[in-house]
């Protein structure tokens, strides 16, 4: 998005240069990727990342510059967007029914009569030019100025257009039409939000407005709309039309609830100032649902754990306040504008990071961090995940997800299972309610594999609850493998063969077999995996580059290249890493013998590795190998 820096400057003070700014913007969540200098002004392009709707405005990063900087916003501005009182008295008026309030939660307007259409002034041309729009006239440019300087997507329709004031919100129908402003014919999905009179449609609300209701030079009244519409019908109309405008691309991310009649306000000044003779009717706000705002509890040792640093109370509510939060008995109350991105507690302590400033958060060492309780759980997994890998069996990963043919054919029951409110398709409608599924799908992929031996230990759900479950699936008549698993593990599950009908819908041709079991009914003892996972330890990352050296050895072929490199790895700390890369027999190397070849990466922590350290260190591995294994170095026989 590209901001000028001097339309900034009217809503708050800042103090540092264009080039500071971008820096101190990029570290606080809005990367700048450039600064271009037009004229006496300098144009930030920042990368909005997708939840902060908010910030698609002036107002909503002068919002963000004042919580960084600390200085507050200018008055004059926002009293601006609090004008609402003052209006005419006009014999026009306007019928708005809204069909479903969920797809208008909130439409604000205005008549406003007497309007004279001309060209905008020349300082809000450049503005706009800066931003990337093309003039046209003082009434379309004004709605395009304010929904840059606010966030809220405007539009402006000549009220004599409009049969008998009628502005009916509904949702279209699958088919029907809408010529909009660029001149294209626009079939609709169904779901499209459209306002129409007794008539015709007019407008393709959220995204582009309609020609049949076009402000031109003939124009001498309009109706000033600035309104909310169902951000996900916007997306998928959007997305079906293949065609995205700033209004658009504003209501999919979110725009502020409350910003209505802020927008409409801004609006009707820019336009009494262009027409000083124009006459204002009186709003018209139709609120769905009185806003509540999002109440968040917040726990400040919480915080303090989460973000890695202590921070009093007293300096939270101060970074929430400047982010326009409102804290009360650690209630963190959430400005309307952030509504839609901060709903839990963590979002709250990302916050309050943010205006401490990330590049002020200490290093330390992930050693020191103090320990954690452990996830027994998680532990659990992995000791049966081990287990199976040494049986021979591969784990898979898979989407938790499955089409309901797939799971009425495997004997689950539809109404049980979790359906997905915007399936991408549908064989990922449902969540799955087996991991039998997902097994039979990955065999399904692997047609020609000579062997499939595969387990997964994943989330299954039902509408009351969700839980882990173990699937092994095997192909072939031998249940050895599975035998072994179940006494492994200690597993009280049948064995079964998977039906043929079953196996001819997912095209399987060989006989399958498998188990499926929750996970809290496999009772093992997990202590001694625990303990050996818990004596690994963090150790400090040198800054110098690894010095690499080769080494081949001809050695008796019944050594274990596993058991040399360990061995190696255990003469000198300076070792990082033994990586064999190389094993093979030749009758060159005599009868029974075998080449094995490793990488050998030496590294000092705190300093660049002497060559004379390095040298000694292949002498001592060298000697040690001889000496243990026996062996001898390839390049004195060879």
């Amino acid at each position: 998005m590209k901001i000028s820096y001097n339309w900034l400057k009217d809503y708050v003070d800042i103090q540092k240069s264009p080039a500071e700014l971008a820096d101190d913007l990029s570290l606080f969540g809005h990367e700048v990727e450039s600064i271009e200098k037009i004229g006496d002004d300098y144009v930030l392009d920042l990368e909005i990342t997708p939840n902060r709707g908010d910030c698609l405005s002036i107002l909503g990063l002068a919002r963000e510059i004042s919580a960084l900087y600390n200085i507050p916003l200018k008055k004059e501005k926002l009293t601006i967007l609090r004008s609402i009182d003052n209006f005419d008295r006009i014999d026009k008026k306007i019928e708005v029914r809204i069909s479903d309030p969920e797809i208008c939660p909130r439409f604000t307007a205005r008549i406003i009569d007497n309007i004279k259409i001309a060209e905008s002034p020349k300082w809000m041309q450049e503005r706009l030019a800066s931003y990337g729009f093309r003039p046209i006239n003082n009434i379309v440019d004004i709605t395009n100025y304010v929904m840059i300087a606010t966030g809220q997507p405007l539009h402006a329709f000549d009220y004599n257009k409009i049969k008998d004031g009628k502005m009916n919100i509904r949702q279209a129908r699958e088919g029907e039409e809408v010529m909009t402003l660029d001149g294209q014919n626009r079939i609709l999905n169904a779901g499209a939000i459209i306002i129409e009179d007794s008539e015709k449609i007019y407008d393709l609300a959220g995204i582009m407005g309609g020609i049949k209701s076009e402000v031109d030079e003939n124009t001498k009244t309009i109706v000033l709309q600035g309104a909310i519409f169902d951000p996900i019908l916007i997306r998928l109309t959007s997305k079906y039309l293949n065609h995205t405008t700033d209004a658009s691309y504003r209501y999919e991310r979110g725009v502020d609830l409350e910003g209505t009649i802020g927008g409409v306000a801004l609006a009707t000044a820019l336009i009494k100032e262009s027409c000083p003779e124009a006459k204002i009717g009186q709003l018209i706000d139709i609120k769905s649902k009185a806003f509540q705002p999002t109440q968040i509890e917040f726990d400040l040792d919480k915080i303090n754990k989460l973000i890695g640093f202590k921070i009093d109370n007293q300096k939270v509510i101060e970074y929430l306040s400047r982010l326009g939060f409102k804290v009360e008995n650690n209630l963190a109350i959430v400005p309307s504008y952030r509504a839609g991105e901060v709903k839990i507690w963590q979002d709250l302590a990302e916050e309050v990071a943010r205006v401490y400033g990330y590049n002020n958060i200490n290093k330390y060492q992930i050693s020191n961090i103090e320990n954690q309780k452990e996830n027994l759980e998680w532990t659990k997994r992995e000791y049966l995940k081990d287990i199976l890998k040494n049986l021979g069996f591969t784990e898979i990963y898979s989407y938790s997800f499955a089409e309901k043919d797939k799971i009425e054919l495997l004997g689950g029951k539809i109404d049980t299972c979790v359906e997905i409110a915007n399936p991408l398709s549908s064989e990922t409608q449902f969540l799955r309610d087996s991991i039998l599924p997902s097994l039979l799908g990955a065999i399904a992929k692997n047609p020609w594999a000579p062997e499939v031996n595969i387990f997964e230990v994943g989330k299954v759900f039902s509408q009351e609850q969700e839980k882990w479950q173990l699937g092994i699936a095997i192909v072939g008549k031998d249940s050895r493998m599975l035998e072994e698993a179940k006494l492994k593990l200690n597993i009280d599950a049948e064995i079964k063969p998977v039906d043929q009908k079953i196996l001819a819908k997912y095209k399987i041709r060989k006989p399958v077999q498998y188990l499926l079991i929750d996970l809290d009914k496999i009772k093992i003892e997990v202590k001694e995996y625990s303990k050996a996972i818990f004596k690994n330890k963090y150790q400090k990352i040198s800054s110098f580059a690894p010095t690499v050296r080769d080494l081949a050895f001809i050695v008796s072929e019944d050594v274990a290249a596993k058991e040399m490199a360990k061995a190696i790895a255990q003469i000198s700390e300076k070792i990082l890493l033994v990586e064999p890369f190389d094993e093979y027999a030749s009758d060159k190397f005599g009868p029974h013998k075998k080449n094995l070849a490793f990488h050998l990466w030496l590294q000092e922590l705190n300093k660049p590795l002497a060559e004379t350290t390095a040298q000694e260190i292949i002498n001592k591995v060298i000697a040690r190998v001889e000496e243990q294994f026996p062996a001898q170095l390839r390049s004195k026989i060879v």
